[in-house]
């Protein structure tokens, strides 16, 4: 892979971030596999029984134990921090959703921990799903079902908006969601199906007694309002923060075009624009793992603290200016005059805040130019009508070759067509599906010019240029009214190659023109040798390796026939 290639990974937030995102990943994976356990109550007790000790193996072990209960504590406490230093409570919906998920769990939660670690700690009790099923079923069937889909909930939400900003995210969302579904269904039903028939069989038994409950039960009040009266001090914290701001002096931040508002130091620049109602894009929530949020300090970028490591990683893979800055990492001090750059002064809502192309992404994908060659002196002389007959019947065939291989037409610019693989695909994948339209593109345009045949004076012929690599993947332009995205494009260096490739493909007379890195991902070696060649490429400074091919036979498969892929489409059906 060329240096150009390479690409300053994502944002990956701060340390702080970063160790509340892995503890909640670890306390995800803890509840996942607590969930599953619940389901196998849809089986057996027993089989309840046999996943219990298969969990205790893992989260009752020294290591285990240490790991998941320094997650929880971890995980508490920094989103406990993060809240204390809000500015302002005005935020998207997920985002308060899933803090209001959060406060929510541990009412349930402490009681939970303290009735079945907590027993076997104090009173050296074996706490089995017997015990369990016999204490919850039914007075305390509701709570226990809630904790279940509040916690779920809760660890989904992050999870999503995460993973959203990933380029592989896409292709195994709906799987995903379907065991984001399935999951917590299997929990509810097994454990409540498990404990009913323990009450039906007589085999209902608590392992301790009425007294060592009632102290487990104080204990979990106490604990309860532990953690309620941290909650509360927040809550106080943030209130008398407000006061104090309110006798502070304030600053004025100018938004270019919009208007003037005046505020108090101390909170970021997005928290200030959602105190005050000015849209201000911010697809991550605030956490500098995205770019949306950037803007452009016209005056008082002196005042401004220079960029942190996780705020100049994201500004650097941008290739920002020195006077571009993210809202959620500045805080201004003194008065300022900025631009978002991602508002229009109009909210993005529906299907375009959430699509993640609208946003634009990095992906490596294979991109595939096709041209008619010599196409203007064979449409010289025709009438206008058979000219445009003869196109569409050549783009209706390369189109449908295209998308019988999993390809996606990025743009159709007269005779020359633009494909995209690998897109909703792995990079391999997408390069053996642009490989295999090489194959069947040789059969479609024998069809066209066979089709054609009394309407030219010779056949068709075409150049393909071939390449692939990281590229930039993107909705290019909203419709106003409905704010509904353009079709999908993608940019970048990778782009340039391609279009250059296909170019080469005319100059050597070839049919198509394709980058060795990429053959050799495809593992494709015939008549490489003899036909490589070092190209220079306009903004490149070292060469090329390219392979010309002078026809698609390397590229056709050993069950090819030779039949219309549409009647054998039809056939298969």
């Amino acid at each position: 892979m060329t240096a150009k290639m390479k690409r300053h990974p994502p944002g990956a937030g701060s340390i702080e971030q970063q160790l509340r995102l892995y503890a909640g990943l670890v306390l995800f994976v803890f509840v996942s596999l607590h969930f599953l356990n619940h389901a196998l109550g849809n089986i057996s007790l027993a089989a309840m029984n046999w996943g219990q000790d298969l969990r205790y193996s893992i989260w009752h072990s020294k290591i285990g134990g240490w790991v998941l209960y320094g997650a929880l504590t971890t995980h508490v406490a920094l989103a406990l921090w993060k809240i204390a230093r809000r500015r302002t409570f005005k935020m998207p919906i997920w985002e308060a959703v899933q803090i209001v998920l959060g406060l929510l769990i541990p009412y349930v939660l402490i009681k939970h921990i303290v009735t079945t670690r907590g027993a076997e700690a104090a009173f050296h009790s074996y706490i089995d799903y017997q015990h369990t099923l016999s204490a919850l079923w039914p007075n305390h069937a509701f709570l226990q079902s809630s904790l279940l889909v509040i916690v779920w909930l809760h660890g989904c939400i992050g999870l999503h908006y995460w993973l959203r900003m990933k380029s592989w995210y896409a292709a195994i969302r709906i799987p995903l969601f379907l065991l984001a579904v399935m999951i917590p269904l299997l929990a509810l039903t097994g454990w409540i199906s498990a404990a009913r028939r323990l009450v039906l069989e007589g085999k209902v038994k608590v392992n301790i007694t009425a007294a060592q409950q009632a102290e487990l039960f104080t204990i979990t009040e106490a604990a309860r309002g532990v953690f309620y009266a941290i909650a509360a001090g927040l809550v106080l914290f943030f209130i008398l923060r407000k006061v104090v701001d309110a006798l502070r002096h304030r600053i004025s931040i100018r938004y270019l075009d919009t208007r003037t508002i005046k505020t108090v130091p101390g909170p970021t620049l997005l928290e200030i624009s959602r105190m005050k109602g000015i849209p201000h894009m911010s697809i991550c929530g605030g956490r500098a793992r995205c770019s949306t949020c950037r803007t452009l300090i016209l005056s008082g970028q002196a005042t401004i603290k220079d960029p942190g490591s996780t705020e100049a990683q994201v500004l650097k893979r941008i290739g920002a200016s020195s006077n571009v800055r993210l809202a959620c990492q500045i805080r201004p001090t003194s008065d300022m005059t900025v631009r978002p750059l991602f508002s229009a002064g109009r909210a993005i809502s529906g299907e375009g805040l959430l699509d993640r192309y609208r946003w634009g992404v990095e992906q490596k994908i294979a991109i595939m130019f096709i041209d008619l060659r010599g196409f203007t002196s064979l449409s010289e002389g025709k009438l206008p009508f058979d000219v445009v007959f003869i196109l569409n019947r050549y783009v209706d065939g390369v189109v449908r070759i295209i998308k019988k291989n999993g390809g996606m037409v990025d743009k159709i610019m007269g005779d020359g067509i633009m494909a995209l693989y690998g897109v909703e695909t792995s990079f391999e994948a997408g390069v053996h599906s642009a490989l295999a339209t090489l194959a069947d593109l040789s059969e479609e345009l024998s069809r066209v010019n066979d089709d054609l045949a009394e309407h030219l004076d010779a056949p068709l012929r075409v150049a393909v240029g071939l390449h692939g690599g990281t590229a930039i993947l993107g909705r290019i332009g909203l419709d106003g009214k409905s704010g509904a995205a353009s079709g999908l494009t993608a940019l970048g260096d990778v782009v340039n190659v391609a279009a250059r490739l296909e170019g080469v493909a005319k100059e050597e007379n070839a049919m198509a023109a394709i980058s060795r890195e990429l053959l050799e991902v495809a593992a494709v070696s015939a008549g490489v040798e003899s036909s490589r060649r070092s190209v220079v490429v306009r903004g490149r400074q070292a060469a090329l390796e390219v392979v010309c091919f002078s026809d698609f036979g390397p590229f056709e498969r050993p069950t090819q026939t030779r039949s219309d892929p549409s009647k054998a489409e039809n056939a298969s059906l």
